[in-house]
């Protein structure tokens, strides 16, 4: 009986250690492996003190049964719980905890696992130039569409031309804050195009080098995005995907970009009909039927086709 229940216990802890490690690999967007780790040395130190009050309190039960014998009277554990366990059958026993512990561990691998798997929400990765939007849309004030040019062109918004950034930084330099030097980060854009910021202009023969910007904003392939339909047609703004863009020192995704997300939008948002030519024809039955909002969602924003095809 006691290889039995040993066997079951052990069965036990390595299910639970494989399950975990399953959950693990799959909540790389929610736990970093370092908060894992961390996660499982409180959890074998926390069972590592209940295992020793355990025992020191069975210790002082045995003690105190020796030194009173007619005061002694049966715990708990051996008038309830030890005649149940001594009626398990080892192998049921054994599949029903491993059981358990995969549906719990599981279901919490799959909660803050697979449904973040893809979700790059608040992701903000490092540059190899340090652009602040905050100065640039924020302080100054320069039109998004100045820098992403085909936003309302085309499905990308564009990444701007080195070109674009001289427009500005042949003469903008920032040198009064380095004591007259060039601002390291547009010596940057100097260094990769080819421009003599001393002299003001550019080098001969240069070997230019594009800036390799690190992308943030990623839908999977199976989904098509259209800037141009939500910009032109829609009259989104910037910020109402991409947040607060203007006080940015550094750029983070804002929004989920989850399915959920693009579809409460299409079933929340009206569609401006009436200062908006593209809509006029489409939604001239629906407004003679008495209809003052119009969703994207009944203009065929749930449609799977529009994304997906």
């Amino acid at each position: 009986m006691y290889k039995s229940k040993t066997h079951i216990a052990l069965t036990a802890l390595f299910t639970s250690l494989s399950t975990l490690s399953f959950s693990k690999n799959n909540m790389s967007s929610f736990y970093s492996e370092s908060t894992f780790l961390a996660l499982i040395i409180l959890s074998v130190v926390l069972l590592a003190i209940a295992a020793l009050l355990f025992g020191i309190k069975k210790h002082l039960t045995a003690l105190n049964a020796e030194k009173n014998p007619q005061d002694a009277e049966p715990s708990l554990y051996q008038s309830k719980i030890k005649p149940i366990i001594d009626g398990w059958n080892p192998t049921i026993a054994t599949m029903a905890i491993a059981g358990i512990l995969l549906v719990v561990l599981g279901s919490f691998g799959y909660k803050f696992g697979m449904e973040e798997i893809g979700v790059q929400q608040g992701y903000a990765p490092t540059q190899p130039i340090n652009f602040s939007h905050k100065i640039h849309t924020g302080q100054y004030e320069i039109d998004c569409k100045y820098c992403h040019s085909t936003v309302e062109k085309s499905k990308s918004a564009s990444i701007p031309s080195l070109n674009t950034c001289m427009n500005c930084h042949k003469y903008v330099k920032a040198d009064e804050k380095y004591n007259g030097k060039t601002s390291p980060e547009i010596q940057k854009i100097y260094n990769a195009i080819g421009y003599d910021g001393d002299n003001m202009q550019y080098i001969e023969d240069y070997e230019q080098r594009p800036i390799e910007w690190v992308r943030i904003h990623n839908l999977p392939d199976f989904a098509y995005f259209n800037h141009s339909q939500h910009v032109v047609v829609g009259k989104l703004k910037c910020q109402e995907c991409h947040g607060p863009i203007q006080e940015m020192d550094k750029v983070y995704q804002y929004s989920t970009l989850q399915m959920d997300w693009c579809i409460d939008c299409h079933r929340e948002r009206g569609i401006d009909s009436k200062n908006n030519e593209y809509y006029e024809e489409v939604h001239k039955n629906m407004l003679a039927e008495g209809k003052e909002f119009i969703s994207v969602a009944e203009n065929g924003g749930l449609e799977c086709s529009k994304c997906h095809y």
